[in-house]
């Protein structure tokens, strides 16, 4: 016997674990209710799941004990989208909070140990100094930072173009000065990936610039 799955709900994600939560239950033939909460990872919106059996074709080669899960046209599916305010998801989120607050659970603790590996202070100090206090992203918005930091330094990152803890080279021309939205883009923006590589012809040629022996002026 195979499976037909049918659904009603509001949400478009989240069936998939719910439904086969449901399928290994009446596989061990535990009953299974006829509706249920489902949970896409941030709102609690209801829905109806209906498993049905249905007969196998002869040609499915199903062994004992295997599960037979067939694809089925949603015909009674019923999606609709919601939209809630961002002032009401605001205040949602905002409950939820105060009720972790509440709880004390804003006080627990999490102990981690590890290791990492040793970084060169004087590589980034060689980056600083040739950033001379700008964000070398060339496509930067806002290259001259006007913040600083506590010690009067241009609030500048930097950042290994690959990452240090994977084995990434502690080196200048290996290494980049960013600024934090310019560093929170290549760490985690969609195009991190095209950045990277773009930052590394960068820090590559910046450092060979560096490097470069001094061009004696015009004479008298």
């Amino acid at each position: 016997m195979g499976y037909k799955i049918e659904l009603q709900s509001r949400i478009g994600a989240g069936k998939t674990i719910e439904a086969g939560r449901l399928i290994a239950d009446m596989v061990r033939g535990a009953s299974s209710p006829p509706a249920l909460w489902i949970v896409n990872g941030q709102h609690r919106t209801g829905g109806s799941l209906r498993i049905t059996q249905v007969p196998d074709p002869v040609e499915d080669p199903t062994t004992p004990g295997e599960l037979l899960l067939r694809e089925e046209p949603f015909a009674r599916r019923r999606m609709r989208a919601k939209t809630v305010p961002w002032r009401a998801r605001y205040g949602e989120l905002r409950l939820r909070a105060e009720t972790w607050e509440a709880a004390g659970r804003d006080q627990n603790r999490v102990f981690t140990s590890g290791e990492r590996r040793v970084r060169s202070g004087a590589a980034r100090e060689a980056v600083l100094l040739r950033s001379q206090g700008r964000c070398e992203n060339p496509d930067c918005l806002l290259a001259v930072l006007p913040y600083r930091t506590t010690a009067g330094q241009p609030l500048l990152e930097i950042d290994h173009i690959d990452d240090h803890a994977q084995g990434g080279r502690d080196h200048p021309g290996a290494m980049i000065a960013l600024c934090p939205n310019c560093h929170a883009n290549k760490t985690r923006g969609a195009d991190r990936s095209a950045l990277r590589e773009r930052l590394r012809g960068v820090a590559q040629a910046l450092d060979s610039a560096v490097m470069q022996p001094e061009q004696d002026g015009p004479r008298a």
